[in-house]
């Protein structure tokens, strides 16, 4: 019996009009609720947009960032709830918002209902949001919404494989992945995209900000490239650089399947990568990180 789901990446604009921060907050909840209206109108069951969108442009610092994100929950909450109950579409929304007191970079979701049914904290923080008083999370939830069993992961979570293991084991059959990936065009990025998918037997979702459509894309912009992709990596929907919506419907009943992969005839890929694993021999993922001194290009050149 097919399992059909209509997923909606929705690639915002990456540049926020406004003089100051708390206007082009304002902003980036305006272009927010425009373009998830949209995604709602075209049919879609889940939809997702881009890293911390709040703070899109925004200049942030130690001092400034828990006084501007102090009501981004709140704001998440009243603008997002009632917009997925209009459409019956479930939500991922990433903010930077304070959550118990803290800042943290968040994927909020909400069910059809307009329900919050849980959030997600990003566990690999970078050192400018560390910076700015970001607190990573240590958890790995999935979330069941619109009929599937959902998984999200930030940004500089996909620099590590363990992320989408982790989401997987836990039984995601979809994994998010809202960014701010700048600066990489060719091969590297397009690994970035696949390999969840294709590593862990699931649907892929990597969902960024659109250069402006004016402008050609080039390197150190930011990536775009928000698209849906299949668990046997072929890129379903693909939003491209310019601002729009990555939109497709997956059958989640019709998983990778691999050709005498590990017996003859064909055979459900996930479950026997699932049942081949060998965590008894895995000690050095878990060994304590013993920090070294970051080294600059030029220094090895």
């Amino acid at each position: 019996m097919k399992r059909p789901l209509t997923i909606a990446a929705v690639q915002l604009p990456s540049v926020a009009p406004g003089r100051t921060n708390a206007a082009r907050q304002r902003a980036n909840f305006d272009l927010a609720t425009e373009w998830l209206n949209a995604a709602g109108k075209r049919g879609a069951d889940i939809a997702c947009i881009g890293e911390t969108f709040n703070v899109l442009g925004c200049k942030l610092t130690r001092r400034n960032t828990p006084a501007l994100v102090r009501r981004a929950m709140a704001e998440t909450i009243r603008r997002f709830a009632p917009l997925a109950r209009r459409h019956r579409m479930a939500l991922i929304i990433p903010i930077l918002a304070l959550v118990d007191g803290q800042v943290r970079n968040v994927a909020v979701v909400f069910d059809a209902k307009g329900r919050v049914v849980g959030q997600y904290c990003k566990v690999h923080c970078i050192e400018n949001e560390k910076a700015y008083g970001t607190v990573p999370g240590d958890t790995w939830p999935v979330f069941k919404v619109a009929g599937a069993r959902v998984g999200i992961q930030i940004c500089h979570d996909n620099s590590f494989p363990e992320s989408a293991r982790c989401l997987a084991m836990n039984g995601a059959e979809v994994i998010f992945w809202p960014h701010v990936m700048g600066g990489w065009g060719g091969e590297f990025m397009d690994i970035l995209l696949r390999s969840p998918a294709v590593h862990n037997g699931v649907h892929f979702v990597p969902v960024c900000f659109g250069c402006p459509p004016d402008r050609a894309w080039r390197p150190g912009m930011l990536i775009g490239r928000s698209s849906i992709i299949g668990p046997d990596a072929t890129i379903i929907a693909d939003a491209g650089r310019h601002p729009g919506i990555a939109l497709a419907t997956i059958d989640l009943a019709a998983p990778r399947v691999a050709h005498y992969f590990t017996r003859d005839h064909d055979w459900v890929w996930k479950i026997d990568m699932q049942n081949d694993r060998r965590p008894d021999t895995y000690a050095p993922l878990t060994r304590p990180v013993r920090p070294q001194k970051p080294i600059r290009a030029a220094d090895v050149h």
